[in-house]
């Protein structure tokens, strides 16, 4: 179906605009009309957290303007598009991913995974459209009229990043009857890492796009006090790489004369929290180092005798814990 083929390019296209090693927190916007051309679109980093704003403010338009930010650190998505104008056009995108395994706490050894095993990935998602009119009463004023949130995670198998860094470096090169025939060898490979029971995400509440019709696509719904909480369940069998990332696009231009401006924000800007629950009795080891509630899967080496110190300590207490009373 055309939402479903639309759900899938933008994933694509998400992650062509971003560099990956291990880990990577990714945050893009899109240029605004009127914007100043001098304000960087895409932050990229391995790091901790990036994010990146633009804002057009003229007489002329108005106010429009696009935000995104992920956070490895804080474990947080958060994107928002729109303003107050006569022509609204912009939109925001927040990825990030990580490499996840575990080491028993007991031991301070690798975890030996076994068959059935299973961790989840919950994500507490929050988001408001701000808008003068009901979206319903705006599609008819403008037949390009756009109102969309897309959320989506995904699990794959060690290799995943390396091959999307390969597909990334294609958008640098020509593109040829040898460039296709790559870009379909790596989507082929990225394919087979992927961990099929892994991958949620959708339409975080009603879709208006002139790409198909919205009343027909299932979507999520999402309050702007309450969290919904999207949940993966999977099992990997061993290491794996993770993704997430969240998209929101606001456009709106009236085809017919409006009494005044109107106001047209499509905000997940307080948005998207992620935590992670691995095996019992193991600590999640992150290639960052940085997402919550794990540690680094490469640590400095006073770190390392930190963790064997509390790894030993853990292990006395789970003893003591099964030593008889007397």
């Amino acid at each position: 179906m055309k939402h479903l083929a639309l759900w899938t390019a933008l994933a694509l296209t998400t992650a062509a605009t971003s560099t990956f090693a291990q880990s990577m927190s990714v945050a893009n916007v899109s240029y605004i009309y009127a914007a100043p051309d001098t304000q960087r679109l895409v932050s990229n980093t391995t790091g901790a957290t990036t994010e990146s704003a633009l804002t057009a403010d003229t007489t002329y338009n108005g106010i429009d303007s696009a935000y995104s930010r992920a956070s490895l650190a804080e474990g947080s998505l958060k994107a928002s598009a729109g303003g107050t104008a006569d022509y609204i056009n912009s939109s925001a995108t927040a990825q990030f991913g990580d490499t996840f395994g575990a080491v028993d706490a007991a031991t301070g050894q690798a975890h030996a995974w076994q068959p059935g095993e299973k961790v989840t990935f919950s994500f507490s998602v929050t988001g408001t459209i701000r808008q003068s009119l009901p979206s319903a009463l705006m599609a008819p004023l403008d037949p390009d009229f756009q109102s969309l949130v897309i959320f989506g995670f995904q699990a794959y198998r060690p290799g995943y990043m390396a091959l999307q860094t390969q597909m990334d470096a294609l958008w640098d090169k020509p593109w040829n009857a040898e460039a296709q025939a790559e870009y379909t060898r790596l989507s082929a490979a990225i394919s087979a890492l992927r961990i099929s029971d892994s991958g949620v995400g959708g339409y975080l509440g009603r879709p208006y796009t002139p790409w198909f019709d919205g009343a027909t696509a299932p979507y999520i719904d999402v309050q702007a006090n309450t969290p919904t909480v999207i949940s993966s369940t999977f099992e990997p069998g061993g290491s794996f790489e993770w993704v997430a990332y969240l998209n929101v696009s606001a456009r709106f231009q009236s085809d017919f004369p409006l009494p005044e401006r109107l106001t047209f924000v499509v905000d997940f800007s307080h948005s998207v929290g992620a935590s992670f629950s691995g095996p019992e009795g193991t600590v999640t080891t992150s290639a960052s180092g940085f997402f919550p509630n794990t540690v680094s899967a490469v640590p400095e080496p006073a770190t390392t005798l930190l963790w064997l110190a509390g790894f030993a300590m853990l292990g006395l207490i789970a003893r003591r814990g099964r030593a008889p009373r007397g």
